[in-house]
């Protein structure tokens, strides 16, 4: 009877050591995950999906610069995040405040901005072709 219970044990062990190591090998593969605004930063430039020529750059924590006609304007704007809501004031012609709720997918470079009326609005990593561009400013 006790050669059961250990064997028994024995076998728990190794099933729990098994599923130890299998699920610290996800943790290790899906690398550290950084806060939004850092993500943000690291990125640096998002180009809009439907909209190619409309790019943000954030540059810093709270800082920032826009462009709605690739780069033959740029605007500087400072933003800040809030629970689900990037907030967004724009230099434009004149101050623009705008506030969104938001998605960040990391694992798939996705920005998600969601309007008041629900219209979500994605971004993604700009191209180097469009960095080639920018730089010429």
């Amino acid at each position: 009877m006790k050669k059961k219970i250990s064997i028994a044990v024995f076998i728990i062990g190794l099933i729990t050591l098994i599923a130890g190591g299998i699920f610290l090998i996800m943790d290790l593969n899906n690398g550290p995950k950084i806060q939004d605004g850092e993500y943000l930063v690291k990125v640096g430039r998002w180009q809009r999906e439907d909209a190619p020529e409309v790019i943000w750059q954030f540059t810093e924590i709270g800082k920032g610069t826009l462009t709605t006609n690739n780069h033959l304007n740029d605007y500087n704007f400072i933003w800040a995040l809030e629970g689900d809501k990037i907030k967004i004031e724009t230099d434009w012609l004149y101050t623009l405040n705008n506030e969104y709720g938001y998605r960040i997918n990391q694992s798939e470079n996705i920005l998600t901005l969601i309007q008041e009326d629900s219209t979500e609005i994605n971004f993604r990593p700009a191209s180097s072709v469009d960095t080639e561009v920018g730089e010429d400013n």
